[in-house]
């Protein structure tokens, strides 16, 4: 059977370009494959309010099945590729049928990593609605669990418990909480809440393996701590889904290669989400960022180039996190700044940090404070240079300006 479009991944970034060409009056077919046996549906909440509330599976999904067909929007679910052929300009699927397109996008999104374990039971990794039933039902089975990996999963998680009366321990490789996502000003605040809700750090602290022990876990940690626990929940990453890609030569650098319009190595195939590596014109590199905005955008720019117009992919990167009652949201990349200024107290638990390098704003992380976000996402978007003068007059003076800006 032929499509005019067929997208490979279900997920966030593969709706996002199928509805984004209906909107742009695509009159071709549309064909949607999914691994999972769920339609499209959100992912952030799985680590947020689904595991603490008892919202419905339907509830997660994106658009009901009567929407996708009024759309003509064909959706196979619990099913996936095991082949492109970009000669002949077909896929195959596990089942061996076959099926054309003029066009192919890749929004195979990423994999999680996985650790080594002599045993899988009560070990949880949360990445799809089924992984956060049983995550769920595990923490209220528990009375401790550790949490392996300090990132936004992990302390989502973390929050979620603690709220649960669960005795948490987080632990973590490194020697600070997301090293590679927020300042270090940040990662102390969110340690200390967390701390003052009851959880227990272990830092610089890799595992030698999890086994059975009692009826529970026993964590063997590398410097030869034992911390045992009813269950486990790992959150260390993930990695791009770029095996259908390698398979087929196209392009890769940390997830799939695409030009500024979503367009591989292949003028014929295009990747958005996760998956793919796309240049940054605000920071002018590549980069691959795990995102709901990122693969939102991403589609559209799919869609735009698929109808024959080109829309750049021109975003700045933001993301955002809840714990207890703290809403964290980030924009840009912290990295090689020079400066920072901060708004607000931090006592308080509303406040903004703004990290500039050589007087251009390249980040802001900010709690509990929407109007700081807001502003300093869209001085980094505008790539605005901060006056000299205005640099001078020091921290407070300089954070008010960026909010008046």
């Amino acid at each position: 059977m032929e499509y005019g479009v067929i997208i490979i991944g279900a997920g966030q970034a593969g709706l996002s370009t199928a509805l984004s060409l209906r909107k742009r009056k695509y009159s071709g077919s549309i064909l949607l494959i999914g691994e999972e046996k769920y339609p499209p549906y959100q992912r952030p909440p799985l680590s947020k309010k689904f595991l603490s509330s008892n919202i419905e599976n339907k509830k997660l999904f994106f658009k009901s099945k009567d929407f996708l067909d009024r759309q003509n929007i064909k959706v196979l679910t619990n099913t996936c590729v095991s082949q492109i052929n970009k000669d002949s300009k077909t896929i195959v699927l596990m089942d061996d049928s076959e099926f054309s397109y003029e066009n192919l996008v890749i929004s195979t999104g990423s994999s999680l990593k996985k650790m080594p374990s002599s045993s899988n039971k009560n070990i949880y990794y949360l990445r799809t609605i089924d992984d956060a039933i049983n995550i769920k039902n595990s923490i209220k089975e528990s009375k401790e669990i550790v949490v392996v990996g300090g990132g936004f999963i992990g302390l989502e998680i973390a929050s979620v418990a603690i709220d649960q009366n669960i005795k948490v321990t987080v632990i973590e490789m490194e020697d600070r909480l997301m090293k590679r996502s927020l300042s270090n000003s940040m990662a102390i605040f969110l340690q200390k809440k967390h701390s003052s809700k009851g959880v227990i750090f272990k830092f610089n602290t890799p595992i030698k393996d999890i086994i059975d022990y009692q009826g529970r876990k026993r964590i063997i940690c590398s410097n030869g701590e034992l911390i045992d626990a009813d269950a486990v929940i790992v959150g260390i990453g993930v990695e791009p889904n770029i095996g259908l890609a390698t398979q087929s030569k196209l392009e890769c650098m940390d997830g799939i290669k695409v030009d500024k319009n979503g367009k591989t190595s292949n003028e014929n195939i295009f990747a958005a989400g996760d998956c793919s590596s796309h240049p940054n014109s605000i920071f002018g590199i590549r980069i691959r960022l795990e995102s709901v905005h990122n693969a939102i955008e991403q589609g559209k720019t799919v869609a735009a180039s698929i109808t024959g117009l080109s829309e750049p992919y021109n975003q700045t990167p933001w993301f955002w996190s809840d714990q207890y009652n703290l809403k964290l949201k980030i924009a840009g990349l912290i990295r090689d700044y020079n400066a920072e200024c901060i708004i607000g107290r931090r006592e308080d638990e509303k406040f903004a940090i703004f990290f500039l390098k050589n007087r251009q704003l390249i980040a802001v992380e900010a709690i509990n404070n929407q109007k700081a976000f807001l502003k300093g996402r869209k001085l980094i978007t505008e790539q605005m240079k901060i006056p000299r003068a205005v640099i001078k007059q020091g921290n407070k003076y300089m954070a008010n300006w960026i909010l008046e800006k």
